[in-house]
């Protein structure tokens, strides 16, 4: 029987998953438009999640053992 994932990603889940895929520069801009996206849309907990993935981001983000290069993309 398959498992259901109730939990959802956590904000640092998201961010290092954007990391990986995007890069620092791109990651931030998914993470900004996610935010706007939730505003635009009154969806509160969404915006309350984006704006967690971009402070971590502007932290530095990951929290994988290996630092992610920034490609400037």
């Amino acid at each position: 029987m398959p498992t259901n994932r109730t939990q959802k990603d956590t904000p640092q889940e998201t961010a290092d998953y954007l990391l990986k895929k995007h890069g620092q520069h791109e990651a931030y801009a998914v993470a900004l438009q996610g935010a706007v996206d939730a505003q635009d849309s009154g969806d509160n907990y969404r915006l309350s999640v984006w704006r967690e993935v971009k402070y971590l981001l502007k932290q530095g983000g990951s929290s994988s053992e290996e630092p992610v290069a920034d490609t400037g993309q």
